[in-house]
């Protein structure tokens, strides 16, 4: 019998993963930067050297908390949680 603990932070489709990550890249290329506000540029940064600062137990515990959230949030609105991701498609 094989022993899948290993396989669990591993996604399910690899395929699913690169189309995702490719749809982000091609959104955020799509950005004129220069039309944020410089008050949500300041907070970005603001934010980045927060994270930065940050331990590697921190990081994990409120990365997973985020994506808690976000399932929550998802199945509290009736979405299925794995087609929040294709919605952006839509738009």
């Amino acid at each position: 019998m094989e022993n899948n603990a290993n396989n669990l932070n591993q996604p399910a489709d690899n395929a699913d993963v690169n189309n995702i990550l490719g749809n982000a890249t091609s959104y955020l290329k799509n950005i004129d930067f220069n039309k944020v506000p410089d008050q949500l540029k300041q907070f970005g940064t603001m934010a980045a050297s927060k994270v930065k600062g940050m331990s590697t137990t921190q990081k994990v515990v409120g990365g997973a908390l985020l994506v808690l959230g976000a399932a929550y949030l998802s199945k509290r609105s009736g979405m299925n949680f794995r087609n929040v991701a294709h919605m952006s498609r839509t738009y």
